[in-house]
């Protein structure tokens, strides 16, 4: 079906050609002048032509219309077969795709098997802009032969050819997608750098001043002109590094710039506000993506202290420190889920406390390092004294609400008390707490023993006949039994 596509595509290219060589012959104007008629024919029907193309493709490709809606003009370049969709970290293969190279658009295709027969069918699973990619040959070595890179804002994905020439096929067909099929090849960029982003597309940009008018200041005016123009200009330009650095996620750079960017703003006499406002919307941005990072729970100590470090150095602290405490709670919510109480309560209570009290002690210690500002002690004693109530919660559902023998309980305060003194020789006391949370619930329970004690003693009371007793039974006695017979008289 694509090869066919392509062929209609090469013969337009031939038409077109031809007309012009007719036109540029003696005496073959008038030829010319109807081949061009015949051209404005097919061109006008040159949207039908795209809209079956289209419908091809929707007809083959399952799921296809939903990642390549209709649009005018939009027509099929090329498509090149079984790729191999790599891992950029393992450069294991993940998948067999197709790719679709569209006048605008790029169409994925996953090759999967219909149900348990060997015939495979194409199922669309992404499409990308070709405004918003950037495709990259890798160089050929041992390693990386024959591959691919296409980096989608943030997202990067590696595709592995069988061979040179299908390699070549495919960024051919992106040339000629990105310059239009019947233009000229586009102008090559650094296949490592992204494309530049626009000043419109970034929040506050500065426009820069023309050279034609800088050459029309004069004398001193012209020289503190053209000083600020330079240094609107960097900055502009910084702008924009910092944007590519926040797309792709690196954040040590990004942040390396912001604090280029506020030394540049610092050694200018009269900064724009534009500019404070650009710079100030990117550290939000950056921020609030080095925040959802350090949300994740169970993320290695060494993850948490590098975005707490950029987030200190942007002057987010306050809210560092509160997305650090918030991604504990988290994980002690997450390990405590994983716990199973299969009928056993001081087993349960048990793994409880190690989850609980030991997950609190390392958060203290990553507390002390990570945020040495002593102001911000009073937020983690709150979150420990949270913590602990939400420890008393759940002992109190499975242990006084359940109503267990003396002895259960005796054993969960055991076993909470034993994890609380580990806490106490690493220099936090927490028995204080302890006894505030349970001991009204262990006096209730207490007086609930009692209440049911007098309840019992009652209904034996009631139920005594007060029969004066005339002989008194020895069956629970052998030595009375031999000595006095089965009863003895009174």
């Amino acid at each position: 079906l694509l090869l066919n596509i392509n062929q209609v595509g090469d013969d337009l290219m031939d038409e077109d050609e031809q007309s012009i060589l007719d036109a540029e012959e003696p005496g073959g104007r008038v030829a010319a002048l109807g081949r061009r008629r015949t051209m404005r024919m097919s061109m006008a029907n040159q949207q039908d032509m795209f809209k079956d193309q289209l419908t091809k493709i929707w007809r083959t490709i399952r799921d296809a219309q939903r990642f390549v809606p209709f649009a005018p003009n939009r027509h099929v370049v090329g498509d090149v077969r079984n790729i191999s969709e790599l891992s950029p970290s393992t450069m294991q293969t993940r998948q067999k795709v197709d790719i679709v190279v569209l006048s605008d658009m790029l169409l994925l295709a996953v090759r999967k098997k219909r149900g348990n027969y060997s015939q495979t069918i194409l199922v669309a699973e992404r499409s990308f802009l070709l405004s918003d990619v950037t495709v990259v040959d890798v160089s050929d070595n041992s390693r990386a032969g024959n591959m691919v890179k296409i980096v989608n804002r943030a997202e990067t994905f590696l595709f592995g050819f069988k061979s040179t020439d299908a390699k070549n096929e495919f960024l051919l067909l992106i040339g000629h997608a990105k310059a239009g099929i019947f233009g000229a090849e586009p102008p090559t960029m650094p296949p490592s750098l992204p494309p530049p982003l626009p000043n419109t597309m970034r929040p506050g940009a500065v426009p820069v001043r023309s050279t034609r008018s800088r050459q029309s200041a004069s004398g001193g005016d012209d020289d503190q002109e053209s000083m600020a123009e330079g240094l609107r200009s960097r900055i502009d330009e910084m702008l924009d590094a910092l944007d590519i650095h926040i797309a792709r996620r690196e954040f040590n750079d990004a942040t390396v710039l912001v604090q280029r960017l506020k030394r540049q703003v610092g050694e200018s006499p009269k900064p724009a506000a534009a500019v404070r406002r650009a710079i100030d919307a990117h550290i939000a941005e950056l921020s609030r993506l080095i925040l959802t990072d350090l949300l994740i729970p169970c993320s290695p100590r060494k993850q948490v202290a590098a975005n707490v470090s950029l987030l200190h150095q942007l002057g987010w602290d306050k809210e560092a420190k509160e997305a650090f405490l918030a991604s504990r709670s988290a994980t002690i919510k997450n390990r405590t889920r994983q716990l199973k109480l299969e009928g056993n309560t001081r087993l349960y209570i048990r793994e409880l406390a190690i989850v609980y009290f030991r997950l609190i002690r390392n958060t203290c210690e990553w507390y002390s390092e990570l945020f040495a500002d002593p102001t911000m002690i009073s937020a983690l004693i709150a979150w420990v004294r949270q913590e602990m109530a939400g420890y008393a919660v759940i002992f109190r559902r499975h242990v006084f609400h359940e109503m267990q023998k003396f002895q259960v309980i005796a054993s969960c305060l055991n076993h909470t008390l034993a994890e609380v003194d580990i806490l106490g020789h690493a220099g936090l006391d927490l028995k204080f707490m302890l006894d505030q949370e349970f001991f009204p619930d262990l006096t209730g329970c207490i007086r609930s023993f009692e209440g049911r004690c007098l309840a019992l003693l009652t209904k034996a009371v009631t139920g005594d006949n007060l029969s004066v007793a005339s002989k008194i039974s020895t069956a629970s006695n052998e030595n009375a039994a031999r000595l006095f017979g089965p009863q003895i008289p009174i």
